[in-house]
């Protein structure tokens, strides 16, 4: 039986960089550029609008019910106790 990844790995060189790839010296510890985006994201989705608050919660709690009934159906413990 072939095996697609081993025929691919002599494409890929040393920790799973594409050959040619820029080869950083140190591994940053922290993802600036995530947290940079997540924060712009959170100042654009930020409201003080009674309306719109509600309508979060109660979108969020429809979502927890969701996960809770499938993971229940599937014998899984709840996520959202």
């Amino acid at each position: 039986m072939r095996h697609p990844l081993q025929s691919e790995s002599s494409k890929i060189g040393p920790r799973g960089r594409l050959p040619g790839s820029a080869t950083p010296s140190a591994p940053p510890s922290v993802d600036t550029a995530t947290l940079e985006l997540l924060s712009i994201w959170q100042q654009e989705d930020a409201t003080t609008d009674p309306a719109q608050l509600k309508a979060a919660e109660e979108e969020l709690a429809v979502f927890m019910q969701a996960v809770n009934e499938a993971r229940a159906a599937s014998g899984e413990p709840l996520v959202y106790p």
